[in-house]
C-alpha cells in the first residue's frame, strides 16, 4: 500500500485592518435629514384623498371644507 503524503498549505496571511471611517460633515447631515423630511411630507400630502382647500392662501381655513382630490 501506498501512502501518499499531504501537501503543505502555507496559512493564509492576515486580511488588511479596516479603512477609517470618514466623518461627514454636520451640514451636509443636517441637509440630508431636512431633505428626507421634506420628501417623507411630500409623499404624504400627494397619497391623501381628502384635503382642506389647497388653493387658498395657504392661511388655515375658517371654516371646515373638504375637497376630494383627483376629482
Amino acid at each position: 500500500m501506498c501512502t501518499a503524503k499531504k501537501p503543505k498549505v502555507e496559512p493564509m496571511p492576515n486580511p488588511p485592518p479596516p479603512q477609517t471611517v470618514i466623518t461627514e460633515d454636520t451640514a451636509a447631515i443636517t441637509e440630508r435629514s431636512r431633505e428626507r423630511r421634506r420628501a417623507a411630507s411630500k409623499q404624504g400630502r400627494q397619497s391623501t384623498i381628502l384635503a382642506g382647500d389647497t388653493a387658498a392662501s395657504g392661511a388655515a381655513p375658517t371654516t371646515q371644507s373638504k375637497v376630494v382630490l383627483g376629482a
